[in-house]
């Protein structure tokens, strides 16, 4: 990995993945994998609860510089100001979102849409 900082002026033209928080290894950074309750990093061999897993930005982006076109990712912590909170806060937020948002489908449910439907 390069250590040195570049520092470019150039305007974004386009997010390159929109997958931009992802669950990582407490010792190495890589992507661990989550399966039902437990976590594994593929590279160190560590493990834990998947409830305590920790994330990273990761932002991929498409920029132009002049008549140059660059292909950017930018990793970690030094997002944290630009997104206003740390990316396991941000992935607190959207889960919570996201189950409140999620309407629980009975059969009873559906059978009464369905008949409701029919009589519209």
């Amino acid at each position: 990995m390069n250590r040195r900082r570049k520092f470019l002026l150039a305007s974004v033209l386009a997010l390159q993945n929109s997958s931009f928080i992802y669950p990582s290894c407490q010792k190495c950074f890589s992507r661990i994998i989550l399966v039902s309750k437990r976590s594994n990093c593929p590279k160190c061999g560590s493990t834990g609860e998947a409830e305590n897993a920790i994330y990273r930005y990761k932002l991929s982006l498409k920029v132009a510089e002049s008549d140059k076109l660059f292909g950017i990712t930018v990793f970690g912590s030094c997002l944290d100001a630009f997104f206003g909170l740390t990316a396991t806060g941000l992935h607190r937020i959207l889960k919570t979102s996201m189950e409140m948002v999620q309407v629980p489908v009975t059969s009873q449910s559906s059978a009464q849409t369905a008949r409701e439907l029919k009589h519209s």
